[in-house]
């Protein structure tokens, strides 16, 4: 995932995650009263929004990285690392050959999801006004018309991760204007900031300080995982439709690394036709020319057992985002968002 050159790089690659949804959200709130707001509008406040999180953003890490500097240098770790042995410098203040300060931007698929429902519900369809919708929104969908409202949102707005243009670039935009605005900054040890898009488990809680968003996605709910994967449950269109719509996203500018979740039943890879599907998959996935794809093979009933007797399941072992670990060991929350993805077959 990291992307690193090993014994000569200190990339900092999680030094912040940045959370893209949540900026929309501030965003519309601090429009809830503005009857003249336009789709175009709405747009370009969100990126000036971008733009000035990330300054902050790198005003912070910046600092932290300078108390890593002053306060807990890494003399260990640093000889294992070419240049700081040669120039006597620790990698706190600069010895690597290359120094970078990662940011992942988080809830990309959430984001164009709910831009493009916005879009329709209020400035195409005009079945709600935009004050009715924060409205809406701000009673997590607890109104007489809340949960027709969602349905709506859910059912009739395509989502990314299907290969539908007019939302996968919504995505492609915005994504390349954080990048841009990223690669912008520099850091202490003399390197640059580094845009990426993976999640670790962190779509987890930073779900959970976004309210409900016009995807249909309820207050404190997960994010989507990985980093470019679509939402659970709504890359219905198969596993190459979800190849096609992370090929629109700029993959060159996310040089600090992306992750893309897949998840296959079983029978899908059975035998050898299996392994041959599998293959050409990947294949497909390389002359697409993305980054990085991990993968899950098992039942969702599978999981639900484990879940239920965890003494049974104890070597039982999935990728998360970015990582391998023990499903029996892993909080509920990522449990359930393993089990809830889209099982796909070829």
């Amino acid at each position: 995932v990291e992307l690193s050159i090993p014994g000569r790089t200190y990339g900092l690659h999680d030094i912040a995650m940045f959370n893209l949804l949540k900026v929309m959200e501030i965003v519309m709130l601090e429009n809830e009263s503005n009857p003249d707001i336009t789709w175009d509008g709405l747009i370009d406040q969100i990126r000036d929004k971008i733009r000035y999180y990330i300054k902050l953003m790198v005003e912070g890490s910046n600092i932290c990285d300078i108390g890593h500097r002053d306060w807990a240098p890494v003399p260990l770790l640093s000889s294992f690392i070419e240049d700081c042995v040669q120039h006597g410098q620790d990698i706190t203040e600069g010895g690597a050959r290359y120094n970078f300060s990662g940011v992942q931007g988080i809830g990309i698929a959430n984001l164009s999801d709910s831009l493009h429902a916005l879009k329709g519900m209020v400035f195409e369809q005009k079945r709600l006004s935009f004050a009715e919708l924060i409205a809406v929104l701000k009673a997590n969908f607890q109104t007489p018309e809340g949960e027709k409202i969602r349905a709506r949102l859910i059912n009739r707005f395509e989502k990314y991760g299907n290969d539908i243009d007019e939302v996968d670039n919504i995505s492609a935009d915005l994504l390349r204007f954080y990048c841009k605005e990223v690669e912008q900054y520099r850091n202490p040890r003399g390197g640059r900031f580094t845009p990426g898009s993976y999640t670790v488990s962190a779509h987890v809680p930073l779900g959970s300080v976004v309210g409900a968003t016009p995807d249909g996605r309820l207050a404190g709910e997960q994010l989507a995982d990985g980093g470019l994967s679509p939402m659970l449950g709504q890359d219905v269109q198969g596993p190459t439709a979800v190849l096609k719509s992370v090929s629109k996203l700029d993959n060159f500018l996310l040089s600090n690394g992306t992750l893309l979740n897949v998840k296959f039943t079983p029978a899908t890879l059975a035998g050898d036709g299996g392994l041959n599907k599998l293959a050409d998959f990947l294949q497909a996935f390389t002359r697409l020319k993305l980054q990085h794809i991990q993968f899950n093979v098992v039942n969702a009933d599978t999981l639900r057992e484990a879940q239920q007797r965890p003494q049974d399941f104890a070597g039982l072992v999935v990728r998360v985002a970015g990582y391998s670990a023990f499903f029996v060991e892993l909080s509920q929350e990522i449990q359930d968002d393993i089990i809830r993805r889209t099982a796909h077959q070829l």
